[in-house]
């Protein structure tokens, strides 16, 4: 299926949403009842509905989460209240009871005075940002223009109805079932199936003393899984847009019904050090996992990461090809005209976007930042204050974490890869920031044999996933090769950054937030599989 041409929309504000954006700027200056103090407000509405088609059924499920977060710093203690009572009187009175509470609040001797100043438009405006960014910027911004930030689109998804989703559902469901049947699997072998969607509206405002800025995202996620026994494939794919988002070849239905298939007689992986060549999602659960959770400054503050005692001694933790970034400004993914899914225009605490090294040629560099931790470390500033929602705290979290693009194709990659494994879909992670070690889960491998895919697919030492584990510098030194952007040809790449996939982050064993994850093909040798 191609993608549309139309010239591309943005998401506006909802109209509901001015009376409210206008009313919170007037409540700024009751909350900074000290000219030291440092005042913001934060607003998120998100709306989203999931429609299900299965051999059986259909279903739709919708949800609507919204509150107002105010916040105080006093250059001491970051203080927060949050509502979602949003009666404008009840509103002035929350308030005020907060700034009542703070000026109450009592504070220890030997606390450390850090004041923190906003940045001004002209500070904001002189990092490299994103022309997605700076495009939506009016002329002559001033600390009072409402700046709106709309994702790109060009297949508006709420254009269609209920039913309308449901169809073309029911739709791709019948084009399973015929694909499936051409590849040799009968109906009894195929005993379940589903199509699901997700679309979503997500609406924020930010203010404070130096900045006025609301977003809109278009959240789009397709997944469909098939099931024979107690073997399972899946394909995913979505981002921030519009139904381009979302869109399926019959190839890649194909692949999972294929590997379905071909998984019901699957042998088994003796574990053991194998060569291994990752696709594009299973390098971005390893790079999340690597060196994403041990650079999230929170985690470097409270003395639980190794990253930043290996940052500030300058050691290395990988070889040349370890180049790992971190970006909320992807507008593109892998070339496709979507943003990746942990992309925004700014994070919950008003900090514009922006493309950050991580792990530069095996060597550390700064970690991710939300503001306390960045005051905290004495570090900048990044756009990785993330909630789970406005009900939970902020914490430093990933966005879009991937490697960095190489210069080989994947035809070259599969040559010098020879006798070894492809690992293409994922299957979860886990790190230890302290004591740096790593797993990263693949669903299945493909056998390849002197550069070719043999057709044969190896299941884990148990019969379920593998699991690659290690220490991290260990499997960063591993890496012999990664590919390009555009991995098919041997020009140079048109694309600007590496595709990332669909996923999430939980942190603490809870605040799940989105995360994409990704990069080119990696390979890599004597790496351990089990």
């Amino acid at each position: 299926m191609s993608h549309s041409t139309s010239t591309p929309n943005r998401a506006p504000l909802s109209t509901d949403l001015q009376p409210l954006r206008q009313y919170l700027s007037s409540l700024l200056p009751l909350l900074e009842a000290d000219p030291h103090w440092y005042v913001s407000i934060y607003f998120e509405r998100k709306s989203s509905k999931t429609y299900s088609v299965n051999m059986k059924q259909s279903q739709v499920t919708d949800q609507l989460v919204s509150g107002i977060v105010f916040r105080i710093y006093d250059g001491i203690t970051l203080f927060e209240e949050a509502t979602d009572d949003f009666d404008m009187d009840r509103l002035k009175k929350f308030a005020l009871d907060f700034t009542k509470r703070v000026e109450k609040s009592e504070r220890s001797n030997q606390a450390i005075l850090r004041p923190y100043a906003p940045p001004t438009w002209v500070q904001r405006l002189a990092p490299r940002l994103e022309t997605e960014i700076t495009s939506q910027i009016p002329k002559n911004v001033t600390s009072t223009t409402p700046v709106h930030f709309g994702i790109r689109f060009s297949q508006d998804p709420f254009q269609l109805g209920t039913e309308d989703h449901i169809k073309k559902l029911s739709t791709l469901l019948d084009r399973c079932k015929q694909i499936a049947k051409q590849g040799g699997l009968s109906s009894s072998d195929l005993t379940y199936l589903v199509c699901r969607q997700s679309v979503a509206r997500e609406e924020s405002i930010f203010i404070d003393r130096e900045s006025n800025l609301s977003q809109t995202l278009y959240r789009l996620a397709l997944t469909v899984i098939s099931m024979s026994g107690g073997e399972r494939t899946f394909f995913r794919t979505g981002g921030l847009g519009g139904l381009e988002a979302v869109e399926i070849r019959d190839s890649e239905i194909s692949q999972i019904l294929r590997d379905l298939k071909s998984l019901k007689s699957a042998d088994r992986l003796l574990p053991g050090k194998y060569r291994v060549l990752f696709g594009p999602e299973i390098t971005g659960v390893l790079a999340h996992e690597a060196f994403g959770h041990s650079q999230e400054g929170d985690t470097c503050a409270r003395g639980r990461s190794k990253a930043w005692e290996l940052h500030k001694s300058g050691e290395t933790v990988g070889n040349t090809q370890a180049t790992i970034l971190n970006n909320p400004a992807l507008f593109e993914n892998g070339g496709k005209p979507y943003a990746a899914w942990g992309s925004y225009f700014f994070d919950e605490e008003g900090w514009l976007a922006q493309e950050q090294v991580l792990l530069d040629q095996g060597k550390l560099l700064a970690p991710m930042t939300n503001l306390t931790s960045a005051i905290r470390l004495g570090i900048p500033r990044t756009a990785n204050g993330k909630r789970e929602s406005w009900a939970s705290g902020v914490y430093t979290r990933q966005t879009n974490t991937y490697f960095s693009p190489g210069d080989q194709t994947l035809d070259s990659l599969m040559k010098q890869l020879g006798d070894g494994y492809l690992a293409l879909h994922p299957a979860g992670g886990m790190e230890d920031p302290k004591g740096m070690g790593i797993q990263v889960g693949i669903s299945y491998l493909y056998e390849i044999k002197n550069g070719k895919p043999t057709g044969r697919i190896l299941k884990g030492p148990a019969g379920g996933d593998i699991q690659l584990t290690g220490y991290t510098p260990d499997v960063l030194n591993s890496i012999i090769g990664k590919s390009k952007i555009d991995d098919k040809t041997s020009e140079n790449d048109n694309s600007r950054f590496p595709h990332n996939d669909v996923g999430g982050c939980g942190k603490y064993h809870k605040e799940f937030v989105y995360a994409g994850c990704g990069g080119p093909y990696l390979l890599l040798d004597q790496v351990i599989l089990g």
